[in-house]
């Protein structure tokens, strides 16, 4: 939690010296110095007017994008030098606004001054509050009139992201009087961060008609104006490029036309350029070469962007001059005084806070201002500066496209013959505005979409012709980021832009050709009167358009064309599985696609860029034509060459969609769709981990292992959509043997090289590495030597039967929470930032509906370009074309689809209405008839799983799944059975914690359809409930970290350094870890007593001592927070007790299902009452760490022993006998 009271700031009205002490508040000045050197006084005579800046606390963070969300406790303000060429005993500061001035906003950030042209005033930014947001101020530079420009408060519900608050930040002048600026007022979300976008705005001096001219979908930076009138600013974006180092310059009018790239848009260093301004009377711009995971500071530079757009020779880096690129420092915001010297905010060696210096074209540096106790921002001097031109507006806001003029595509596309482009894809890279579920994968995605390829969700709004002298003229809808695509006849990618323009409104944008250099002019060579035509519209492609999703859009096609062959029952030819069973995170063919298979630096199949920070150098390059995407991908080559005949009935427009899908550069998830369940399968490591566990029992380990530790395991190893098929099945069967066997096995141990799946190859490199740090490795074919080994005779072996129940169990868990690629998914529709929406069709695509077998009704209809942004209207009524209104109103929906679990038997009629605002469509019909539904199939095989302190049941679901189950109990012999489940419960599990001991019960289970209607009973069993008295699990951390489980087995720990086990004690004094596979035992699902006891060395921030769970989530952790402890069970915080430091503890915590209680010392400390979840938590139990995320806030500093796990709540003797035990 932050701290909401801050210390009261006293400002210092005073110069201060570097290296003098400062005088206190209300003194009449600094000791006097003496005079300058003479070398730097024709630097200083250039400080002929007063000096503004400003006073910060140092910035935050780790990013340069984010700080506006940051709070740098304590004061601040805006001052100025009145003389700075005076002698520094003369000097005289004053505030122009601090919290002491009698116009003042009190304590907060003061951020972002700049001056108006005639130097009379300024523009400035503040926070008031640590969850604030930041508004935009004017003020004279007299102190005087101060007023309030801006207040972005009223937007904050809009905002779905992290953090908090609007943010308007960064504003300037323009010539005509109106102010850019950038604000997060759009509420787009950073992909890879989560947190606001911040882009340009205009608005009136008054604040009156904001207004935003990007379209940007990731952070910009520092407007300023250009001596000719353009703005220059800092452009971050990442289409199909990594996500770390384009944040180059950019210029473009004050309308948001013509933006253009300036500098470094294809370099990987410097990271970031920001604070750039034109140097007066130059073609020169000075900027802050800054790093992008970092606070917005560097080094500075000079940039002459004649010696090249992408050339690091165009930068003279000031502090650097033999690392022109070199992007590491505290310098930051120069201002120019000359073509030779600058004023900046730096950070000179042995300083703890930034000052004002000078510095000039030599490297020369002089310190001119300091303060002890806060940093110095922002310099500028006070002197009007010339107006630049004003450069008219052309757009026409009231419009809804814009147009594009290509005049000649073959422009730049080196080795394309005239005639090879057919046709200009148009694609959307959208922006999401919508809070995202789809966190916590590895691919450094807060929405995850791919794996690491694309970073954003596409919208594909149609394709033009060219024409054969390479021309292109076509509308474009305003207001989204969109790039272009040139095709072949084929369909296949020739060359793609990887960076977005607008189509603004009203207006036409022209171009060369393919990467033109902006110092080109255009020839006239006739083409002109095609401006005179109207120009082309989009067309939907063969397929269709809209967002691109691989699970429903790409697997039916490979479902229906390759998995035959490729994972169906034929086989697995190849090695290349193409069916779309789950994976943790994706499927099985998206992975055998998106494989690095030689390199990280290539999706090999699809010629995919590798988009990950690490491989920057590699994907920021401009890609020759036919080198990436459908142009080189092998699919693509098999796709069009027919496959040696193997995919005869493979139609044109199921081929067009493939190379489409190819082109997005490999998303997976193609909306901003989700569902509860996240991106990953929670259970993936717990099941992975069980199939090892089987395949040690079975023998597997002999070739596949050593020393119980697999060589790899494959996550195409498993189908958790169809199981029987999984791989880890099918290859030790003989070939052709039943149960799809596939003859794999072979006996030799497995050579690690071999292994074919790459999607990371050692993890996601978030630092820029160099090129040879991802070597081409040549694949290695299947290797089929060796003898062939039959491990499974048939689907009876008792260890197939283990593997195929361990991973229909984990299908079964999975679909009762389904991700959103599943079946029963619970849709939590997405959204992305839309400034204009599609125009209203006249009527509503006609929809489709079907019934299933419970009844339910499945209404689907068009979901393209032309729809995306609009809402859909479910209507159901009695009558064939009945009017909708209210009463007949099911569903208001920005999907494409609809689920009626609630439709009557008989004939039912259904509409569909599109409505955009107090818009409205006709509507579109369609007829169903649905049947009436039948009960579900029983579950059976119902039996008593043992355990300790609850009655815990199994069952067998049906061959067809049902959303849930209800149990029914009562005493044995009692008639008739009560329902004892509230809802149904989800999955073919459960335990009864609320029995009598030594009673018995009987219980039944019925299965519940989705139109709730409940199967016929399972055949009935009776059970009673025992305790066990000894622990479950019992680890004492002897000579290694081997743990006991209750009947004689044993569970491997694994030891993460610096950990050491020896003499009965886990030591943590250097940090490190214990982790054990996650087992039944350390679920929710009965009574649960933890005890261990803990010595901290030192308190940490908020250590955690065992943990099988996540905060809020599920399962269970022991901790120390707040200077006390936290016994977090099923939802709920249990927190009491004082933990002291540097001693012994004895810590017991219980859990009766209805109240958890924990005990120090033989000491109840604490007690709550809840509502606890006991959705079992996937993960490890983990001793001295945060399992659900470590790191180091949660490290314990001390030691660990004497840990058990027991099946029952200790009683307060048990608890107060073995505190009084002293370990040895």
């Amino acid at each position: 939690m932050r701290q909401n009271a801050l210390a009261v700031f006293v400002p210092i009205a005073i110069g201060i010296l570097l290296g003098c002490r400062p005088e206190s508040a209300g003194a009449a000045g600094p000791s006097p110095a003496s005079g300058p050197p003479a070398a730097d006084e024709p630097m200083l005579a250039l400080l002929d007017a007063p000096l503004l800046f400003t006073k910060r606390h140092s910035y935050t963070g780790i990013h340069i994008y984010d700080t506006y969300y940051k709070w740098p406790p304590g004061g601040g303000g805006i001052y100025v030098l009145e003389n700075p060429s005076a002698p520094r005993a003369d000097w005289k500061i004053r505030p122009v606004i601090d919290p002491t001035t009698p116009d003042t906003l009190g304590i907060g950030v003061y951020t972002d001054p700049e001056l108006s042209w005639d130097a009379t005033k300024l523009l400035f930014c503040f926070k008031g509050e640590p969850e604030g947001s930041t508004s935009v101020y004017e003020i004279g530079v007299d102190g005087r009139g101060l007023r309030r420009v801006t207040d972005p408060a009223s937007d904050c519900g809009r905002y779905q992201g992290s953090r908090s608050g609007q943010h308007d930040v960064c504003p300037a002048y323009l010539p005509d009087g109106r102010i850019v600026l950038l604000s997060t007022r759009p509420s787009g979300l950073v992909p890879c961060n989560n947190t606001g976008v911040a882009i340009l705005h205009v608005m009136n001096a008054d604040g009156s008609d904001l207004h935003p001219i990007s379209v940007n979908n990731v952070n910009e930076f520092d407007p300023t104006v250009l001596p000719d009138g353009r703005l220059l600013f800092g452009r971050w974006e990442y289409i199909d490029k990594n996500a770390l180092t384009i944040q180059s310059l950019w210029t473009a009018n004050p309308d948001g036309t013509q933006e253009t790239a300036f500098y470094a848009n294809n370099m990987v260093f410097p990271e970031a350029l920001l604070d750039a301004r034109p140097v007066p009377g130059t073609h020169l711009v000075v900027a802050t070469l800054a790093k992008h995971n970092s606070t917005p500071r560097g080094s500075i530079g000079l940039i002459d962007p004649r010696l090249g757009k992408n050339h690091p020779g165009a930068i003279a880096n000031l502090e650097h001059p033999d690392d022109p690129t070199f992007d590491r420092g505290d310098s930051c915001e120069p201002w120019p005084l000359s073509d030779d010297v600058f004023l900046f905010s730096g950070r000179p060696q042995g300083q703890e806070r930034n000052v004002l210096e000078m510095i000039d074209r030599a490297g020369r540096r002089i310190t001119l201002l300091s303060d002890p106790e806060i940093c110095l921002h922002a310099p500028m001097l006070i002197k009007p500066r010339p107006v630049p031109p004003v450069i008219a507006d052309t757009t026409d806001r009231r419009a809804t496209t814009g147009r594009f003029f290509v005049q000649d595509i073959y422009q730049g596309l080196s080795g394309v013959k005239r005639g090879e482009v057919k046709s200009l894809r148009v694609i959307e890279e959208t922006s999401r505005v919508s809070s995202t579920l789809m966190g916590g994968s590895p691919y450094n995605q807060t929405f995850l979409v791919s794996a690491a390829l694309a970073f954003s969700a596409k919208n594909f709004l149609g394709a033009v012709p060219v024409d054969e002298n390479g021309s292109a003229y076509f509308e474009v809808p305003s207001g989204r980021a969109i790039y272009l695509q040139a095709l072949d006849a084929e369909g296949r990618l020739i060359q793609s832009m990887r960076s977005f323009v607008q189509a603004a409104p009203g207006t036409t944008r022209s171009c060369i050709g393919c990467h033109e250099h902006k110092y080109t002019a255009a020839a006239n060579d006739g083409l002109r009167p095609i401006l005179n035509r109207a120009p082309e519209r989009l067309r939907p492609e063969s397929w269709g358009s809209g967002h691109l999703d691989y699970p429903s859009m790409v697997q039916p096609i490979l479902d229906k064309h390759c998995v035959r062959c490729h994972g169906g029952e034929q086989d697995i030819a190849a090695g290349m599985d193409l069916s779309g069973g789950w994976t943790e995170h994706f499927n099985i063919s998206y992975e055998n696609l998106a494989n690095r298979r030689e390199t990280q630096l290539t999706a090999y199949w699809i010629a995919g860029i590798d988009c990950m920070n690490g491989t920057a150098l590699w994907s920021s390059q401009i890609f020759p034509p036919r080198s990436i995407g459908s142009g080189a991908a092998p699919l693509a080559e098999i796709l069009v060459n027919g496959h040696d005949g193997n995919l005869p009935d493979l139609s044109r427009r199921e081929r067009d969609l493939l190379m489409a899908w190819i082109d997005t550069n490999g998303l997976y998830h193609g909306t901003w769709d989700a569902t509860e369940a996240g991106c990953a399968i929670r259970d993936w490591k717990s099941v992975t981990a069980a199939l090892v566990a089987e395949m040690e029992v079975a023998g597997c380990m002999r070739c596949h292992g050593d020393g119980g530790r697999v060589t790899y395991f494959e996550n195409d190893w498993i189908n958790l959509k169809d199981p029987a098929e999984s791989r880890i099945l099918r290859a030790p069967l003989a070939k052709g043997a039943p149960g799809l066997g596939l003859g794999f096995c072979r006996d030799r141990k497995v050579d690690p090289q071999r292994q074919r799946i790459h999607l990371l190859w050692k993890g996601y490199a978030h630092a820029v590495q160099p090129p040879e740090a991802f070597p081409k490795q040549p694949p290695l074919p299947p290797d089929r030597s060796g003898e062939p080994v039959v491990s499974f005779t048939s689907p009876a072996d008792a260890h197939y039967r283990a593997m195929l129940g361990i991973i229909s169990d984990a299908r079964e868990k999975t679909l009762a929470n389904p991700r959103i690629d599943m079946p029963g998914a619970k849709v939590a529709p997405g959204a992305c930032r839309m400034f204009s929406p599609p125009p209203l069709l006249k009527a509503a695509p006609d929809p489709v509906a079907a019934a299933d077998r419970d009844a339910v009704v499945h209404v689907s209809w068009e979901r393209s370009a032309r729809t995306i942004g609009l809402e859909t209207e479910v209507h159901r009524g009695a009558e064939e074309h009945f009017i909708p209104n209210q009463s007949t109103l099911l569903v208001r929906t920005p999907l494409g689809r609809y689920l009626d679990s609630e439709a009557p038997s008989g004939t039912q009629h259904y509409a569909l209405v599109l409505v955009s605002g107090d818009q409205r469509s006709k509507p579109s019909y369609t007829t169903v008839s649905v049947p009436q539904p039948e009960p579900p199939p029983a579950p059976t095989d119902l039996a008593v799983v043992p355990g300790s302190g609850a009655i815990r049941l199994e069952w067998r679901s049906p061959l067809n799944p049902v959303p849930g189950y209800h149990i029914y109990r009562g005493k044995a012999g009692a008639d008739p059975l009560e329902k004892v489940t509230a809802a149904p419960v989800p999955v073919s599990a459960w335990s009864d914690m609320a029995v009598e001991l030594q009673v018995p019960y009987t219980y039944v289970v019925r299965s519940v359809s989705r139109k709730g209607i409940e199967s016929e009973p399972s055949a009935p069993i009776e059970a009673s409930v025992c305790l066990i008295h000894e622990p479950m699990f019992e680890v004492k951390f002897d000579q290694g970290a081997q743990a006991s489980l209750y009947g004689g087995q044993s569970l491997a720990g694994k030891l993460h350094k610096p950990a050491k086990a020896a003499d009965g004690v886990l030591q943590l004094p250097g940090g490190g870890h214990t982790t054990f596979s996650h087992h039944g035992h350390f679920d929710l699902g009965q009574s649960l007593s933890i005890e261990c006891r803990v010595r901290f060395d030192a308190p940490g921030t908020m250590p955690v001592v065992l943990s099988c769970g996540a905060w809020r989530q599920a399962g269970w952790f022991l901790q120390r927070i707040g200077g006390g402890w936290r016994w977090h069970v099923g939802g709920v915080d249990c927190d009491g007790g004082r933990p002291e430091i540097g001693r012994w503890l004895h810590v017991v915590a219980t859990f009766d299902g209805r109240t958890a209680r924990l005990y120090q010392d033989g000491v109840e400390v604490a007690a709550k009452n809840g509502a606890f979840v006991t959705t079992p938590w996937p993960g490890d139990l983990c001793v001295g760490q945060y399992g659900a995320q470590p790191g180091p806030e949660y490290q314990v500093a001390g030691g660990i022993r004497d840990v058990k796990l027991y099946h029952r709540v200790l009683d307060l003797d048990e608890i107060e006998a073995a505190a009084r035990e002293k370990p040895e």
